[in-house]
């Protein structure tokens, strides 16, 4: 069966697909202290991997516009990997005001790209001014430099979360140049374009500072991306679960292939914030989706 036929509800995550996984012992190191708003979970090799900082990959009126990206430890850069792009929704601006920092440099993104770059792909975040426009021309700047960069262009997955989401979700199901093979979005905001509450998200997003881009007829939507969403069950965000459960509905009419995992206990933001078993087991099966998908 063709992966794009696969469609999947999963509200026990002991029904998630059966990976070989090693057990929490092995793979969460818990010797080291972990800083605050990193991720509750490590592998070996987080603090090996390789780095290429400040890539300059468009410039807008008159000033670069750099990315970031997270390569395994020892990669000889002989070859070209898998990688994932954690896709902006706020421009840096915003992420100033909201977090002290542009969001290639939030901890939160960076522990996150340390972890996928030693599971073995390559990682990528990235300054914005414009977040629909900047996906587009980091898209482009990663097809023109597949070689230098080591990047398989062919192999592209994205990751999103909280109101980061609309952008990545718009990019991935309608965008004409879309180049993810397939997305994950942790607790995060969608936007059907007749969702009831979208008036009252478009008043939070003024005062937060995301882009709002609105999902067109499900009917128009691709359906050969394989998305995971991973749905905090006691978030306290307003509307936000209310939205996905809208665009899930719309999603199955349209037979998406989509993973739901509906962690119950989950909070906004629990990847940083719940640290226990059950939110590291959801992160293994969150880079065990990419790499399947992205091979």
């Amino acid at each position: 069966m063709k992966k794009s036929n696969l469609v999947f509800s999963i509200c026990l995550l002991a029904l998630l697909m059966p990976f070989n996984l090693k057990t929490s012992s092995q793979q969460n190191t818990q010797s080291k202290p972990r800083e605050k708003g990193s991720v509750v979970f490590d592998i070996p090799g987080t603090d090996n991997v390789i780095v290429k900082k400040d890539i300059r990959y468009q410039s807008v009126t008159g000033s670069a516009l750099t990315m970031d990206i997270y390569y395994p430890p020892n990669f000889d850069f002989k070859s070209k990997i898998p990688v994932v792009i954690i896709v902006l929704g706020y421009p840096d601006m915003a992420g100033q005001r909201l977090l002290g920092s542009k969001f290639k440099n939030y901890i939160t993104f960076i522990s996150w790209c340390k972890i996928i770059a030693a599971s073995g792909m390559a990682a990528i975040v990235y300054e914005s001014v414009n977040p629909g426009q900047d996906i587009l021309a980091l898209s482009n700047y990663l097809k023109s430099n597949e070689i230098e960069l080591g990047i398989d262009n062919s192999k592209i997955g994205a990751f999103t979360l909280s109101a980061h989401s609309p952008t990545t979700i718009n990019e991935v199901l309608t965008g004409p140049g879309n180049i993810f093979k397939c997305a994950v979005v942790y607790y995060g905001f969608f936007l059907t374009n007749d969702f009831i509450n979208l008036p009252q998200i478009d008043v939070i997003s003024q005062d937060m500072g995301f882009n709002t881009p609105r999902l067109p007829d499900p009917a128009s939507w691709k359906k050969d991306v394989p998305i995971m969403i991973v749905r905090a069950g006691i978030d306290n965000v307003p509307y936000i679960n209310q939205s996905l459960a809208d665009f899930y509905e719309k999603a199955l009419s349209q037979n998406l292939p989509i993973i739901l995992v509906n962690y119950s206990n989950g909070t906004h933001g629990f990847d940083t914030s719940i640290d226990d078993d059950l939110t590291r087991q959801i992160i293994k099966n969150t880079l065990e989706f990419w790499k399947f998908n992205l091979k």
